[in-house]
């Protein structure tokens, strides 16, 4: 990461820029000061060379902002400052659903099908705007304080019916090796919703486990580690981890069905997945009208 004698004191006249929390190839992450409210949160700064335009990242703070969802990190501003681009979302002091497996351990199944699900609340809104997110993994859910999933970091987003200013490679490899679907470490640029779903399963797997998926993409029923998951578990894993994605769930609300029906049959109280869904439908319903609002006001 960058210490902070590399990146401003002050970004836009705005930011105060404290310790650097995360780092990728599509930016750095800080924490900071809003000197405007006196709030804090967490900025992504990437630095711009020689007249770059980072397409990318731009792209990445537009999708996210005009996405509007409850189960997606919003960004609150983005922006120019000279040689840097950036953009400003909340601070989850709680961290990711990695840290919290890695502080407390493996979760109960009843636990880990509620994020699951929330994380799928998220996909089925990127799913609908015509997006593939391309990297679905523990590190880029964030826990929010009153213990929600948010998906967060679009940096590798796949618009599928075009819009922006790159293209994939069709040989590209992209996203994290051990959460990424086989086909898209062959040819990132042709993915669909399929390719997310194999995400949400291999994050499934990390937080019942508290292991990650082996490296080649080899999980199966002969896998160790898979023995000590329950068997209805195992089964949805499997199926979402298939490594022909014609034999995973074609998309996120279908594999939310399923994920309420387990939650059923794991709730130690009253069953929940109706209310589930209802609430995933209801939130779609709104997200759309808030984008439509939105595009409206320009």
């Amino acid at each position: 990461m960058p210490t902070l004698s590399e990146v401003p004191r002050i970004v836009a006249g705005r930011y105060e820029i404290g310790q650097a929390v995360g780092a990728g190839s599509s930016g750095t992450v800080f924490v900071a000061v809003d000197l405007e409210t006196g709030e804090r949160c967490a900025i992504k700064i990437r630095e711009a060379r020689n007249g770059e335009r980072p397409v990318r990242f731009i792209a990445e703070a537009r999708d996210m902002q005009r996405l509007r969802h409850p189960r997606l990190v919003p960004v609150l501003d983005y922006g120019e400052d000279e040689e840097r681009y950036w953009y400003t979302m909340p601070l989850y002091a709680r961290g990711c659903l990695r840290d919290r497996v890695k502080r407390g351990g493996p979760l109960g199944p009843d636990k880990a099908l509620d994020w699951i699900f929330q994380v799928l609340e998220g996909l089925h809104a990127v799913h609908e705007a015509g997006l593939v997110h391309r990297d679905v993994k523990p590190h880029n859910v964030l826990v929010s304080d009153d213990d929600h999933a948010l998906l967060a970091d679009f940096g590798l987003a796949r618009h599928v019916h075009g819009g922006v200013d790159y293209r994939t490679r069709t040989d590209q490899s992209m996203g994290t090796p051990n959460y990424r679907a086989p086909e898209q470490a062959t040819d990132a640029a042709s993915v669909d919703a399929r390719a997310d779903i194999y995400g949400v399963g291999a994050t499934l797997y990390f937080l019942v486990t508290a292991k990650r998926p082996g490296f080649l993409c080899m999980v199966d029923r002969d896998d160790p580690v898979m023995a000590t998951v329950p068997e209805p578990l195992r089964d949805f894993i499997l199926k979402c981890m298939a490594l022909d994605p014609a034999n995973r769930y074609p998309n996120a609300r279908s594999c939310a069905v399923d994920v309420a029906a387990l939650a059923d049959h794991y709730a130690s109280d009253a069953p929940v997945g109706a209310a589930w869904m209802k609430r995933l439908d209801a939130m779609s319903k709104q997200g759309w009208l808030d984008r439509i609002w939105s595009w409206m006001r320009g």
